[in-house]
């Protein structure tokens, strides 16, 4: 959910009408990552995955049941390979630029933010989830659960969706909360 946000500042730190420091990417990406892994956030999203995802599931209780028990552990497991603050932040260029333009203004932050929603929902980065989730990362830990590789092909595609959608409707609270400069506050 919140790697769009990190990606986001990645993307706002390239952007040519407002770019950022590597340090500023890094910051943002550390608060991203801490708060996406505290218990809080971790709970809010079991809750609004259980909330969207599992009436639609053809066994509502076991989703249910399965994404409250492993959610955390999901999270825990994903974030910090897929969020890490200096990997994202090199890749997507933000480390690459010396000196700082200007702020961005709240449309550029949430603009970005949106714009990377659609990166954590891209067929791509979710396959390449599903395939880290299924080996040691997780199933690989899971070695009662039979089914582990199938759930998380099935669990991981809407649940990047609705992470990605609630990423977009709430980019300007992360841009004031999560940002140094209180972007969009």
């Amino acid at each position: 959910m919140k790697m769009l946000i990190l990606v986001a500042l990645a993307c706002l730190a390239s952007s040519a009408s407002a770019e950022f420091t590597c340090e500023d990417c890094l910051s943002f990406a550390g608060k991203l990552g801490d708060y996406l892994q505290s218990s809080g956030s971790i709970e809010e999203q079991i809750e609004i995955l259980v909330a969207s995802i599992c009436p639609e599931s053809t066994d509502p209780a076991g989703c249910e049941g399965a994404v409250r028990m492993y959610w955390s552990e999901i999270a825990l497991a994903m974030y910090p390979v897929f969020l890490e603050a200096n990997s994202v932040c090199g890749l997507l260029g933000a480390c690459v630029q010396k000196s700082v333009v200007k702020a961005p203004t709240c449309d550029e932050c949430a603009g970005s933010i949106t714009a990377v929603a659609g990166v954590i929902e891209s067929e791509a980065k979710i396959a390449e989830i599903v395939a880290f989730l299924q080996g040691e990362a997780f199933c690989g830990k899971h070695t009662e659960l039979a089914e582990c590789v199938d759930g998380i092909a099935s669990l991981m595609p809407p649940a990047m969706q609705v992470l990605a959608s609630v990423l977009t409707e709430r980019a300007e609270t992360y841009c004031c909360e999560l940002s140094d400069e209180g972007v969009c506050c």
